[in-house]
């Protein structure tokens, strides 16, 4: 039952987030995914911002903290995998940072609000976290049943967020966001089959 919720968990936050950034892009014209954060679709004053903040973000941080919870509790346990699903922790309460406080229209405020500030909080100690965190997860998942492949993905998943990391500036913030968060969502996922499938 564990293992089916934390699948679940992983399979549906994730797939919900690709749409929410898919379909909440389709209804702003205009907007585009190479220069715009993933945040401005649920700032304050951008169309359907609410919408996307309590419908999307917020379902979405749930549904992600609670699979990297129930990852730490399911066997084989270790410390490295502790460590890692904390990382993983902080990376999903980015999106219910989010959802409660969304970022100010535009999410670049020459004088942000108190919101603003507390949604740069909860995401960026995810974000400067997400390499680290990835690449400890490869590291322990050399001695998991049934994870072969997960040690080459973990790596090549942490380098490719760390470079996006510090590569997300203008014009291509949107873009980079979206490299690190897929290379985050890449491992989640296949963690989450690999987490279902071990004896």
């Amino acid at each position: 039952m564990v293992r089916t919720l934390a699948f679940w968990s992983a399979i549906i936050g994730a797939g919900l987030l690709v749409l929410m950034t898919v379909a909440g892009a389709a209804a702003w014209p205009g907007y585009s995914h190479v220069s715009q954060y993933i945040s401005e679709l649920g700032a304050t004053g951008a169309p359907h911002g609410r919408l996307v903040s309590l419908g999307g973000f917020l379902p979405i941080g749930v549904l992600l903290t609670t699979f990297a919870v129930l990852a730490a509790l399911i066997p084989p346990r270790g410390v490295l995998k502790t460590v890692g699903c904390i990382g993983l922790f902080l990376f999903a309460l980015g999106y219910l940072g989010a959802a409660v406080f969304p970022c100010d229209f535009g999410c670049r405020p020459e004088t942000p609000s108190g919101s603003q500030m507390l949604h740069m909080a909860f995401g960026l100690a995810g974000y400067i976290l997400a390499p680290l965190t990835l690449a400890v997860l490869a590291i322990a998942s050399r001695k998991w049943p049934g994870a072969k492949g997960l040690f080459p993905l973990g790596l090549v998943c942490a380098v490719v967020a760390g470079i996006a990391f510090f590569s997300m500036a203008d014009p291509f913030a949107g873009l980079f966001q979206r490299v690190l968060e897929g290379s985050v969502l890449l491992w989640i996922v296949a963690f989450a089959f690999t987490l279902r499938r071990a004896p």
